[in-house]
């Protein structure tokens, strides 16, 4: 995985905690980092909005 700062490498960390567990992937040139178990949660509200969104009567014809 790239870095979006700095197009550098960046390295995949969990974190254990009492009350949570944490994925991070943080840049080794630069650190910056980024919680991906928050942007997987977004993404997946993205799509389950668009799937409740989603019309079931219309079809793609062939």
């Amino acid at each position: 995985m790239t870095c979006l700062k700095c197009q550098g490498c960046m390295m995949f960390e969990r974190q254990y905690t009492l009350d949570s567990r944490r994925l991070y992937a943080r840049c080794l040139n630069c650190g910056f980092w980024l919680d991906l178990a928050d942007l997987l949660r977004f993404f997946h509200q993205v799509l389950s909005a668009g799937v409740k969104d989603l019309n079931l009567k219309v079809t793609i014809p062939s």
